[in-house]
């Protein structure tokens, strides 16, 4: 009798961990949408544990604004190791066009004058601002830069420095859900979103985790593989 070998195929995994960025300074209460401010990066001990949450030699992404730039820098000197960087504006925050700028009062009192205010948004996500975009057109082009990615890199580690929009975004296309489903989800400066792709199957790991709330952050990265 033949004895027969099974063949074990080899299944094709690719891990997105998201990562918003540093607080926004100097933006006096105001709507900031992609404009490019700048933000604080000088809590040390938050970018080391950060450092050692995220994977080791993986893929770099950041979207094209200076507060994405700046918090992957100071991740970069607490120890965080890439083999390669791309910056991408596909992850870049909603665009505001003319609301950019307004204080956040002004921006309620505007969306609401507009019939398209939304209590966990910065307005109707089906609604283009003057002179900007959509939130739904945000959510289709961060969906296109995950399939880039997915088509260019296959699998391993992706490492995206990237906004509350468009890891809102990234939430809804793991679970198959509608952009404006998950616009209630908060996203926390400097914390942490992991989707792994497994032959194109969503595996939610963790969604906003806070490097603060990690006290020993000795071989952490093992915690999470």
């Amino acid at each position: 009798m033949t004895i027969r070998k099974c063949g074990v195929k080899k299944l094709s995994e690719i891990r997105f961990w998201w990562v918003r960025h540093a607080p926004v300074i100097g933006n006096n209460g105001c709507c900031y949408g992609d404009n490019d401010v700048d933000c604080d990066v000088s809590d040390q001990d938050s970018y080391k544990i950060l450092s050692d949450i995220l994977p080791k030699n993986a893929y770099a992404y950041s979207s094209h604004l200076t507060r994405t730039i700046k918090t992957m820098d100071a991740t970069i000197k607490e120890g965080f190791k890439y083999k390669d960087y791309s910056i991408d504006k596909n992850f870049g925050e909603q665009n505001l066009g003319e609301w950019q700028g307004l204080k956040y009062e002004k921006l309620e009192e505007t969306t609401k004058e507009l019939n398209v205010f939304h209590p966990t948004w910065l307005c109707d996500p089906k609604y283009t601002p003057p002179g900007g975009e959509s939130y739904n057109n945000l959510y289709n082009r961060v969906i296109t830069g995950i399939e880039n990615i997915m088509d260019t890199r296959k699998e391993g580690d992706i490492v995206i420095f990237s906004h509350g929009g468009p890891i809102k975004a990234a939430i809804a296309h793991s679970i198959g859900a509608e952009p404006n489903y998950t616009l209630p989800f908060w996203i926390d400066n400097l914390a942490v979103s992991r989707f792994d792709f497994l032959d194109g199957i969503c595996r939610v790991r963790f969604i906003n985790l806070l490097p603060k709330i990690i006290y020993n952050s000795k071989n952490i990265y093992e915690r999470f593989i």
